[in-house]
């Protein structure tokens, strides 16, 4: 008895102090904003816009989605908005637009929408504050039961729980709900199924799927059900797609696989059509890892086993993020983004499910590049000059007495040339080279996940990534933990030379032949012939 009046006390007393401690958490906090864009949300005051979803009432009235800022890049300043159309997206309208706290250091992000069944239009996005872990990252809501009106009534914005949200929930024929939300950066079973009993009014973790640290990017994972009544999820990997099945109800899943769909590291989209089919919106053809270009369309006419058809959405290079919804009446509408940076545009494509399956138009309802927005103005990008590359001089002198070669498995050595396509799962192409790496060869590999290299003859080789100042993607430390140095060269602009992120530093190290090298995330092997 005594006990338990301590623990009751106790729990009296740090119950005010957790509400304070969250209080001093602006992330868990309401939007300052919620509303009308304001003039500094304007279309022309954008730096950046992308990361868009879609939704379309159940009269008809479409709804798109995306995150934009002040800035070029994804930051603090970043806020979310929505915009509406009555003509079937010949004209769009900014309703309202989710700003944490105007300018940081809280930012709005990956926003979703979604029609549930009961007709109910749910927007979705996440809240994170600069230096905050999962724990304060988390996924927020609010909801209409007017969707169809091109102002409607909205509830108090709710937060669901930790994490994010990037990809459609799902209706299961259960009745239940499920949203796909991610723990992203410091938890195993990342990938969530978070399901509701009642409509919505709660949720709550039923599994999750663990996706691997050297795996793991956003997860941005979907679920399918298939006519079995297994879960069928797909989670987004430094490798491309991974895969897990599970057949209890999302409780338990089975160790995350590659997926036989190869793809880039970045989002998909998959959903159920009308007719039953599967509907797939990737990056390339089916059998290729590609960049994020040429976004298609693809049928699954056996619960996703085979895939057949083909229509192109946009071949750019620089399009991505692909989110939708088919109709009843059978049209299906995708919303992507289109060079986030520069072009900044928000667009729209619709079809029919005959026109994936012919791969080209056969009916009347294709248009594609339809423009939902385009965003100029913000600040401009940092300008790169000489002055900003760093000299290296603590770095050793470059060893070339004895030089040696690399290989890794199904990939040839290219030469090191300005124009060379530098990675396989990336568009990215060499730019400036130092004359230190006059006839250089490289070896392509993928630019994310973890790659196994070998020494096939004895002597120095190289790599070229940035430093983690650079770039959190670096795997500098990586390599020096087995043995490489720095180099005393400048650093190398290696691609897009107007981002400090891609300054590559030199490493080197003397290798035994048959010696192994492991490395994940990007750097370039390198080695002079």
């Amino acid at each position: 008895m005594k006990q338990n009046i301590i623990t009751l006390l106790t729990t009296l007393l740090l119950a005010p102090l957790a509400a304070l401690n969250a209080a001093d958490i602006t992330s868990l906090q309401p939007p300052r904003h919620l509303g009308s864009p304001k003039t500094e949300h304007a279309v022309t005051n954008r730096a950046f816009a992308g990361i868009p979803s879609l939704a379309i009432a159940p009269k008809g009235r479409l709804w798109a989605t995306w995150y934009a800022g002040v800035t070029p890049g994804e930051d603090l300043n970043n806020y979310v908005v929505l915009s509406t159309s009555g003509d079937e997206g010949k004209t769009w309208n900014e309703i309202l637009v989710i700003d944490p706290d105007a300018g940081g250091p809280v930012r709005s992000f990956d926003p979703e929408l979604w029609v549930s069944l009961d007709g109910r239009l749910f927007f979705f996005w996440a809240q994170m504050e600069k230096g905050r872990r999962d724990a304060e990252l988390g996924v927020w809501c609010i909801e209409t039961s007017e969707p169809d009106a091109a102002q409607p009534p909205w509830s108090k914005p709710r937060r669901i729980g930790d994490g994010v949200m990037m990809c459609k929930p799902l209706a299961l024929s259960s009745g239940e709900w499920v949203l796909p939300i991610s723990l992203w950066r410091e938890h195993d079973e990342s990938a969530q199924c978070v399901v509701s009993n009642d409509a919505g009014k709660t949720w709550t973790l039923r599994g999750g799927c663990n996706v691997p640290k050297e795996a793991r990017q956003f997860d941005e994972h979907m679920f399918i059900e298939r006519l079995d009544g297994s879960f069928w999820l797909l989670v987004r990997t430094t490798y491309g797609i991974g895969e897990s099945v599970s057949t209890d109800g999302g409780k338990t899943w089975p160790e995350l696989k590659p997926s036989d769909i190869l793809h880039t590291p970045s989002r998909f989209f998959i959903s159920r059509l009308v007719s039953g089919n599967l509907l797939l919106i990737k990056h390339g053809p089916l059998d290729t890892r590609t960049s994020r270009s040429h976004l298609t369309a693809y049928l699954s006419k056996d619960d996703g086993k085979t895939w057949n058809g083909g229509l192109m959405l946009d071949e750019r290079l620089g399009v991505s993020y692909p989110d939708g919804q088919q109709t009843a009446d059978g049209i299906i509408r995708i919303v992507y983004d289109y060079n986030r940076l520069d072009d900044r545009n928000i667009l729209m494509a619709t079809f029919r499910e005959e026109d994936v399956s012919a791969g080209k138009p056969v009916s009347s309802k294709v248009q594609l590049r339809q423009l939902v927005s385009k965003a100029t103005g913000g600040q401009e990008k940092p300008k790169t000059s000489a002055a900003a590359v760093h000299a290296n001089a603590d770095g050793k002198p470059m060893r070339i007495a004895k030089l040696g070669t690399l290989t890794s498995a199904n990939a040839k050595p290219q030469p090191l040339i300005p124009g060379a396509k530098l990675f396989t799962d990336r568009a990215y192409i060499a730019a400036e080279l130092p004359a230190s790496l006059k006839n250089a060869h490289f070896i392509p590999v993928a630019m994310m996940g973890q790659k196994t290299l070998q020494c096939e003859r004895a002597g120095t080789v190289f790599f070229l990534t940035p430093t983690l100042e650079r770039n959190r993607d670096t795997v500098a430390q990586t390599l020096m933990d087995q043995g490489f140095e720095k180099v005393a060269l400048p650093e190398i602009p290696l691609f897009n030379p107007t981002s400090p992120a891609n300054f590559c530093t030199l490493f080197q190290k003397d290798c035994a032949a048959g010696e192994t090298i492991l490395i994940v995330k990007w750097a370039l092997p390198v080695f002079l012939p």
